[in-house]
């Protein structure tokens, strides 16, 4: 595997038969999935580059006219046009909040990094939204997210803020001491702070999560939601299979 990245070793966490599948395999989808989530979400993230990148010099209308120029291409991808309305109705509201963003201290924008690890594991791949730095504060990482909000210290998605922090300390020598997740949407912000011990802590769950993938184990874990929902891999999955299997002989 060329490289990895943190989503790729959260997949793996989640499910390990479908980064198989994905990852190893290769394989193309095989079930339909929603897409929107993903569209809306690399839109917005446009947007919020283009303001940082302006200086802040994009304002308000001059976003919307653009999310208003793209999102038509959004469309067809939900699965009803309520479903789009209310997207459409917090893309606006998002695009007023960050429109409002100081960017004076937005050091880089859509950061890319390629975080080595040794060891024989793969280097990291990913993009830091914001890399701000602060004489007061030092380097801060900020990670966008437009779906619902959730706790700065969640077991796996805090380790996204720590990998950033390491990325930060491979590109500019000093590694972020702080980061938060930006929830446009929802309009809060989770901050954190992040310690050698969290950067150690997250380079042992990759080696150790390395390690599982080097040992060929891709075990499927069954999310009723999640598999019947997100999974293109579900009609071929035996996990999947056994659970509708198990579900029929119940009803």
């Amino acid at each position: 595997m060329e490289y990895l990245s943190f989503s790729r070793l959260s997949l793996y966490e989640t499910c390990g038969l479908r980064f198989y599948y994905e990852y190893v395999q290769q394989l193309e989808p095989f079930d339909p999935v929603p897409t929107y989530h993903a569209s809306f979400g690399k839109l917005l993230h446009s947007l919020y580059e283009a303001h940082a990148n302006s200086g802040g010099e994009l304002d308000f209308a001059e976003l919307k006219s653009e999310f208003d120029e793209q999102f038509p291409q959004l469309v067809p991808e939900f699965p009803e046009r309520s479903v789009a309305v209310g997207f459409y109705k917090s893309g606006i509201q998002a695009i007023f909040r960050f429109s409002r963003y100081r960017v004076e201290d937005v050091l880089a924008s859509e950061q890319e990094f390629l975080l080595p690890m040794g060891n024989g594991v793969p280097p990291i791949k990913g993009f830091i939204d914001r890399v701000i730095y602060t004489d007061s504060h030092g380097y801060i990482v900020a990670d966008l997210k437009t779906g619902k909000p959730f706790s700065g210290r969640h077991p796996v998605k805090f380790k996204q803020l720590v990998i950033y922090s390491l990325a930060c300390e491979h590109i500019y020598g000093v590694p972020a001491q702080s980061g938060y997740f930006d929830f446009v949407v929802n309009g809060s912000r989770e901050w954190v702070n992040v310690k050698d011990e969290d950067r150690r802590n997250a380079q042992d769950w990759v080696f150790s999560l390395w390690k599982k993938i080097q040992g060929e184990l891709f075990e499927p874990h069954y999310s009723p939601g999640f598999c019947t929902a997100y999974c293109p891999y579900r009609s071929i999955c035996p996990a999947f299979a056994k659970a509708n299997a198990n579900a029929a002989i119940y009803s």
